[in-house]
């Protein structure tokens, strides 16, 4: 076999190893369904906060996990076993994509809470790590925070039995970090790339709106929405934190932000996307981003529910 060849098939051992473990589905029994309530009535319980804490420190006992490794295909894995213990059917889109140092393995995973139509708001997520950190980085607010955030709120929505008009699709995205310090057409964002293109070549008029929660647990929580947003969700997700005492406080940033929503806007999607830029060891300092020291107890339980009510919120201002 030529060394081509070999090539190939090694990509596709890989490609199939990702594909099996992420759909691997644990036995765990079907929550029970109470009786339906409609969203407006839906509140996050008093300890959701508490519940996604603890979703995130399973998480990070994978860690890392750079796309394309052992570890991306065990996390895949471990977020379909957790899907499928919040009573919703996960799924797994899995493909080959080049990238500066060669071809590698993404897998996004998601899955569709259903509305009374096919029409979908999109809540999304990454769960991968930047490369090159260092043994042992959990990435537990750039990762691992959201992770949380969106498990305990498909897994209450279920419970709860809560009635939506449109589709909920939760979205898990793999490849959003890029390799090196900047992004481009084929550095990161690959799982929100991948998801957007699907919307707009192939799924026309379903994707009503999208919003992407990216480092929220930070005990310092500082939610801000970047400038390259559609207004439209902007005015709504102040609203959202303005009415509600119990929802994280977001502002409008100075900046633009290269995040999942991006891909997106650039395809004409309505998208948010609420992220907190701070996170160090000083109020204002960005230090523990992106370094070994972006680990879980640096997390609040507080400011992960603030989040989740705050996208509760915003759900029930646009569904």
């Amino acid at each position: 076999m030529n060394k081509k060849k070999k090539m190939i098939c090694k990509e596709k051992l890989v490609l199939l190893f990702i594909v099996l473990v992420s759909l691997m589905l644990c036995s765990a029994c079907m929550p029970k369904k109470a009786a339906p309530i409609p969203l407006s009535k839906f509140q996050l319980s008093e300890d959701s906060g508490v519940a996604m804490l603890k979703h995130v420190e399973e998480f990070v006992k994978i860690s890392p996990r750079d796309s394309g490794t052992i570890n991306a295909g065990k996390a895949g894995q471990w977020l379909s076993k957790e899907i499928k213990k919040c009573g919703l059917v996960p799924k797994a889109d899995t493909w080959i994509e080049q990238t500066k140092i060669g071809r590698i393995a993404f897998s996004n995973i998601y899955a569709d809470y259903p509305g009374e139509t096919s029409k979908t708001i999109l809540i999304g997520c990454h769960y991968d790590t930047k490369s090159g950190i260092g043994e042992g980085f959990q990435g537990a607010n750039d990762g691992g925070s959201t992770v949380g955030v969106m498990l305990e709120l498909m897994r209450q929505l279920v419970e709860k039995n809560v009635q939506t008009k449109h589709t909920i699709r939760f979205v898990f995205f793999d490849g959003e970090e890029c390799i090196g310090e900047s992004y481009s057409a084929h550095n990161g964002l690959h799982g929100s790339t991948r998801m957007a293109n699907y919307y707009f070549n192939e799924a026309k008029g379903i994707l009503e709106n999208v919003i992407i929660i990216d480092m929220v647990g930070d005990k310092d929580l500082v939610l801000e929405i970047p400038r390259n947003v559609t207004p439209h969700l902007a005015k709504q997700a102040m609203i959202a934190a303005m009415e509600n005492k119990e929802a994280a406080r977001v502002s409008l940033a100075s900046t633009y932000c290269i995040d999942d929503h991006w891909p997106f806007v650039e395809r004409g999607f309505p998208a948010i996307d609420l992220i907190d830029y701070t996170y160090g060891s000083t109020p204002n300092s960005h230090d523990y981003w992106h370094s070994l020291e972006d680990t879980v107890d640096k997390l609040s339980p507080d400011s992960l529910k603030k989040t989740g009510v705050l996208v509760v919120d915003i759900l029930k201002l646009i569904d």
